[in-house]
């Protein structure tokens, strides 16, 4: 995946692909999703390559990264990021994750039904 400009709900946002180095604060998460520079930021996963416990497809993953991130923009762009805590059960990040994994699926549906 490339650097690259998404529409969210009307509004401009920046896909970043990175590390540690060009981003600080991607330290212990593999994506953010920043409201206030309207900028999405997730791990190159090169540091992944390889190591023990590392996902076996990483690029996969990354694509799952960005969706899941994507949900969070769109939240934030329809006003609902607000209404969510963050707590130790996760109620936000089970939700986005919900999304981010199913939507793929979810979008076949609709693609085979002719529905969007």
């Amino acid at each position: 995946m490339k650097d690259c400009k998404v529409n969210i709900l009307g509004t401009e946002w920046q896909i970043k692909i990175g590390n540690t180095a060009q981003y600080p604060a991607l330290e212990d998460v593999d994506g953010y999703a920043d409201s206030t520079l309207k900028e999405i930021v997730v791990d190159d996963m090169k540091q992944s390559e390889n190591q023990p416990g590392a996902k076996g497809n990483l690029m996969e993953y990354q694509k799952q990264c960005v969706r899941h991130e994507i949900i969070h923009a769109f939240m934030e762009e329809s006003g609902l990021s607000h209404n969510f805590e963050h707590k130790s059960i996760g109620i936000e990040e089970t939700t986005v994750d919900w999304f981010a994994i199913q939507s793929p699926k979810i979008y076949k549906v609709f693609a085979e039904l002719d529905i969007l």
